[in-house]
């Protein structure tokens, strides 16, 4: 990975040292602000923040992630991140990352809250190598619920194009702009204001894919029922990517989802510990 000194790229970088896989690069380029917490087990950890509480008019967010072969890693945040009015230039991430041999790295952050005037737009690119695993979470609010804010936001748009070997496996787009859209329609998002979008990547054979793939399709068996409040699908739509879909009407109905991953997770050929558990 080549870094341009010249942008304001922030970077991680995740590599052996004996069996344990520990942060041997890090910068960070403000708005971001990366924390290194104690490594858990043979896990490296590293949690995202901001100084400002969030993303405000015109932030951007570039951020470059190396995880390097047979490594084990998290990247998660602190809290949700928020994104604030703006009355100009919207706010923007991006995110590049490559994994290279037997890597296994999840993305776990908490959900992205589009407050009020919020324009927000991020971009993901990830290469996985051969036998890599990779587990990533994207998800987000329509605004302050609680408070009666919803889909109060100008626009929201999520790009992430994956690839294994070169070959792209997956590219997810979803963009919302609710001037433009009702979206409170039956066929947009009904009364429903919070949503997780999954991607599971590697091999259909590999160990820790079996696993976690077992876990979200046991999931979705005990909580079809809960179709109500909260609405599921999971497609495997190819031999190396799963997409999961989940949307509810409160985002305390998708920490189900996220909690019971985080517990799958512990397992010994997986993070082997509990993130939300040890966070919380």
């Amino acid at each position: 990975m080549i870094l341009d000194t010249q942008k304001n790229t922030s970077r991680i970088t995740f590599d052996l040292h004996g069996s344990k896989t520990i942060l041997t690069d890090q910068l960070s380029k403000k708005p971001l602000k990366i924390v290194n917490p104690k490594a858990q087990k043979n896990t490296a950890v590293c949690m995202l923040t901001s100084y400002g509480g969030g993303f405000v008019e015109g932030d951007v967010v570039e951020l470059e992630v190396l995880c390097k072969a047979n490594t084990t890693s998290i990247i998660s945040s602190q809290a949700n991140t928020r994104v604030y009015e703006s009355n100009g230039i919207p706010c923007r991430q991006e995110l590049t990352m490559k994994m290279e041999t037997n890597a296994f790295h999840v993305f776990f952050n908490d959900p992205l809250v589009m407050h009020n005037g919020g324009s927000f737009s991020q971009l993901n690119a990830i290469n996985l190598s051969k036998g890599s695993v990779l587990l990533f979470i994207d998800w987000f609010s329509a605004g302050r619920t609680a408070n009666g804010e919803s889909f109060a936001f100008k626009s929201y748009e999520t790009s992430t194009k994956i690839e294994v070997e070169e070959k792209p496996v997956l590219w997810d787009n979803f963009k919302i702009t609710p001037e433009n859209m009702d979206v409170h329609a039956p066929g947009m998002f009904g009364d429903h204001a919070s949503f997780l979008n999954l991607f599971l990547i590697g091999d259909i054979s590999a160990d820790k894919v079996k696993i976690i793939e077992n876990t979200l399709f046991k999931f979705q068996e005990e909580n079809e029922s809960e179709s109500v409040d909260l609405a599921l699908n999971i497609t495997r739509i190819n031999d190396e990517a799963l997409v999961g879909r989940y949307s509810a009407k409160k985002i305390t109905s998708l920490k189900k989802v996220v909690t019971t991953l985080s517990k799958a997770l512990a397992d010994s050929e997986l993070l082997n510990y509990d993130h939300l558990d040890r966070k919380y």
